[in-house]
């Protein structure tokens, strides 16, 4: 009788999620934000403007010269209250590297691995009272990653 009644409260809770939208369930995916394009169009799709205002109460730690391309550990802190935080990558193929939407105004402090494709310019934006803030750090490539 038990596996009866699983069974039964499987096929309800099934139902319930595949009635849902994939949106809902799994985020939207907003395919402008990571297409193919320069650092430029990547700045004008996902926030509106060509260069966003430089702030120093934002920084990037992240190695000058990374080993492997496939791994750069890369840490975003900011001392503005922030409502978005964004990462690009200048010479990879899609820019935007990360996008994070944070709920009510917060100080940021993200810690991540990126996959670099050639040594560039990582650039990462906050938006705090609807202004973008940004700073920006160079990083060397010795080895890239296949």
């Amino acid at each position: 009788m038990k596996r009866r009644q699983f069974i039964a409260t499987g096929a309800v809770c099934s139902a319930y999620f595949l009635s849902m939208s994939p949106e809902r369930l799994f985020g939207a995916w907003k395919a402008k934000d990571f297409q193919q394009c320069t650092i430029e169009q990547a700045f004008m799709a996902a926030l509106g403007t060509r260069m966003p205002v430089s702030s120093e109460k934002i920084t990037i730690v992240a190695p000058p010269i990374a080993e492997d391309s496939s791994v750069v550990p890369v840490q975003v802190i900011s001392s503005l209250k922030s409502e978005v935080l964004y990462l690009f990558a200048e010479k990879n193929v899609t820019p935007l590297v990360f996008k994070c939407t944070l709920q009510g105004n917060v100080l940021p402090w993200f810690s991540l691995n990126i996959k670099m494709k050639d040594s560039s310019t990582l650039y990462a934006v906050v938006k705090s009272d609807g202004i973008f803030f940004m700073t920006s750090v160079h990083v060397e490539i010795v080895a890239q990653a296949c």
